[in-house]
């Protein structure tokens, strides 16, 4: 049976608990409610069921757990897809727009003529 390695440290668990009750993000909050009911005791399948999450879920947090600490509950991803454009060519396009504000669609043909990159 997964479950994480014995927290002998009060520093750590306080951390935990103080994540678990104030921390910033909603899944950081449930990834360390997890943490914490895995080291007393709980199963993956319990911790599962209680939180509403999928078994390989929690599986993945008590794993990131015990590779990074409390920086593994967090994300490391912004999500969404990549950005097409630079920082630099979404400047041009807001200069384009910005002459221009009633012609939107020249602005998104002249960015894309001049990247050489096709906006969906």
């Amino acid at each position: 049976m997964k479950s994480v390695t014995a927290i002998t440290d009060p520093a750590i668990i306080t951390t935990l608990q103080q994540a678990w009750r104030l921390g910033p993000t909603p899944y950081l909050r449930e990834r360390a409610h997890a943490v914490l009911l895995s080291h007393r005791g709980y199963s993956l399948d319990q911790i599962a069921d209680t939180l509403g999450a999928q078994y390989q879920t929690v599986s993945n947090w008590i794993d990131q757990w015990e590779d990074y600490g409390i920086t593994g509950l967090y994300k490391h991803h912004g999500g969404g897809a990549t950005a097409i454009f630079s920082t630099e060519e979404v400047e041009r396009f807001k200069e384009l727009v910005k002459d221009e504000p009633r012609r939107i669609r020249h602005a998104k043909a002249v960015l894309e003529e001049e990247t050489e990159k096709k906006l969906l």
